[in-house]
């Protein structure tokens, strides 16, 4: 009876102890590291992914697809931590730097999808959280626009630098508008007196992207100052007479560098993963981690 009882407790024993043998602690879950942003205009810093959930809900349509969603959260991600210096400087909520809604101004816009795209714009802010680009192992100048014409534009026709990951690529969406403006809107706007017959005899003079880079007649201007003193939806435009009027036609929406969005929806239709994108619109860069970087 002895030996049976001792035979019972080394199985017992050996039933704990043997397992422990193989046992490996599962390493930690990496937690990403603490950035606190602060806007201009809001009293409290918050956390740099919360942070991003307004913006990509503010920046790029919440019915988008979520590769492109992801894209932009991570291009986001990258413009706030340069521009911040990894929150040690303000940032404006606007188009000046990057737009910002609070979850409040997000229930009124979204109304009874709020939920939804809620889920969605936080699962694309977490699938990516703490994702950076990089170019030569520093956070690049991660610009991006509505839509394009058909190309984007390069950092050296529209500021003068050249900047290898800014460089003109394809884009395949197509966005474009006509507006019509009288001749004296126009004058108005331009800081002119020019005939109907002056506007239509200008000169556009337009770079490799195909946009305006010059506009020449009475008056020069730079395709940039005409387009945002017209407050037009791109530097890629043509006039045309209709009646007394003129009649401005558009392609693209924005400055037209770096990450087409509607392209970015596009290509993640056609099955593009977030950094296939990224690495489109952004070439020669790499996706680095904010934390390592800090």
């Amino acid at each position: 009876m002895k030996k049976n009882l001792l035979l019972i407790i080394i199985v017992i024993c050996m039933l704990f102890t043997v397992p422990l043998l193989y046992y490996k602690k599962p390493k930690p879950v990496a937690e990403p590291c603490e950035i606190l942003i602060t806007i201009e205009g809001v009293a409290k810093s918050i956390p740099l992914e919360h942070y991003l959930i307004g913006v990509v809900a503010a920046e790029m349509p919440a019915s988008f697809h979520p590769a492109a969603l992801q894209a932009q959260a991570i291009a986001a991600r990258t413009y706030v931590i340069r521009n911040t210096d990894y929150g040690k400087k303000a940032i404006k909520p606007t188009t000046a730097h990057q737009v910002f809604i609070d979850e409040k101004a997000r229930q009124q816009k979204w109304l009874t999808a709020f939920a939804q795209y809620e889920s969605k714009i936080t699962e694309a802010v977490k699938t990516t959280t703490g994702q950076i680009i990089l170019y030569k192992e520093e956070p690049i100048s991660a610009m991006f626009h509505a839509s394009s014409n058909g190309v984007t534009e390069s950092a050296e026709n529209y500021g003068g630098q050249d900047i290898p990951y800014l460089q003109s690529v394809a884009s395949p969406e197509e966005n474009s508008e006509t507006v019509k403006m009288t001749v004296n809107e126009l004058n108005a706007k331009l800081q002119t007196n020019w005939t109907q017959e002056d506007f239509l005899n200008l000169q556009l003079e337009r770079n490799s992207s195909g946009r305006v880079q010059t506009v020449k007649g009475k008056k020069n201007f730079s395709g940039r100052e005409f387009r945002e003193l017209l407050q037009l939806r791109s530097t890629d435009f043509m006039m045309m007479e209709e009646g007394n009027d003129i009649v401005i036609a558009t392609k693209g929406y924005g400055h037209g560098v770096g990450m087409s969005q509607y392209g970015a929806n596009e290509l993640a239709n056609n099955d593009a993963t977030a950094q296939q994108i990224l690495t489109h619109y952004y070439p020669q860069t790499t996706i680095g981690n904010v934390c390592t970087k800090k």
